[in-house]
């Protein structure tokens, strides 16, 4: 019975391919220690030792449990413990996250702050820039600066395309108005004989200082001034042309609107009076 036992088991070995099943170590008498698959062993009656689960073969999976639970863990089924995660129920979330300052002897990035910024107003977008064009029948109308000049267009002005008019010239003043300016400044000063300023003046000196002035130098006396500069018609006499009195005897300077403004007398000083209050020599522009 052994020797038959011993040829089935050898014959069995012999069939057996390595890897393809399990297989349980069996002493044969007088042969040693072979082995015969776990399926060739069963039948044979020979006791199979319990072989320990290898991850992932075919054959050899054993029902896991949670070890915290009496059932399955649902959605598994029989599988490998050694493959299992144990997820547990509920995950606690802390409120807060603690944030350890940093290190200020190393080199950290700066944490921005997360208080919110204080609002600020809109800064309002500067007016852009017009000019005016002016629609024949239609008016006035106010179209962007940068716009080009709207030029070639029937019965349309534009005021970038007109140039800006020249400031008028001012007229130039004559050496009598100089004067005559020079005169005005001092209505009011006293008369006195030989007098010829700046405070008291007589008729001649009164004139040669206004003219002085002007950068003119008229001569001294009355009677001198009269032969000196342009003879001038008094129909053609302009503001600070010199008018003589009686023959010469007395100086004055026109004022214009037929008035003239002359040191008088003692008793007025330099004053304005008409033109023909004395009677008129002649009339000199210097």
């Amino acid at each position: 019975m052994t020797g038959v036992l011993g040829a089935a088991a050898i014959g069995a070995a012999l069939l057996f391919t390595a890897g393809e099943a399990h297989a349980a170590p069996v002493t044969v008498p007088g042969i040693g220690e072979i082995q015969i698959p776990n399926e060739i062993a069963t039948q044979l009656g020979i006791p199979v030792p319990a072989q320990e689960s290898t991850a992932g073969e075919a054959g050899d999976f054993r029902p896991v449990t949670n070890p915290e639970a009496d059932d399955r863990i649902p959605g598994v089924g029989e599988a490998d413990a050694s493959r299992m995660v144990a997820i547990p129920e509920r995950v606690a979330i802390p409120e807060r996250v603690a944030i350890a300052p940093a290190d200020a002897t190393q080199d950290s990035l700066p944490v921005q702050s997360l208080s919110p910024e204080p609002l600020r107003p809109a800064t309002p977008a500067p007016a852009p820039e017009v000019r005016s064009v002016v629609v024949a029948g239609l008016g006035s109308f106010s179209i962007p600066s940068a716009l080009p000049p709207l030029v070639g267009i029937p019965g349309v002005t534009d005021t970038s395309a007109v140039p800006a008019p020249m400031p008028a010239a001012m007229p130039k003043r004559t050496t009598g108005q100089r004067a005559l300016d020079a005169a005005r400044s001092k209505l009011g000063a006293y008369y006195r004989a030989g007098g010829n300023g700046p405070d008291s003046f007589d008729c001649s000196g009164f004139v040669q200082w206004s003219y002085r002035e002007a950068g003119v130098e008229l001569p001294r006396t009355s009677y001198s001034q009269l032969a000196a500069g342009t003879p001038v018609p008094l129909d053609d006499l302009q503001p600070g042309d010199l008018v003589s009195y009686y023959g010469g005897g007395h100086s004055a300077m026109y004022l214009g609107d037929g008035k003239i403004i002359h040191a008088s007398d003692y008793g007025s000083g330099v004053k304005i009076s008409p033109l023909n209050n004395m009677p008129v020599t002649g009339a000199r522009r210097f």
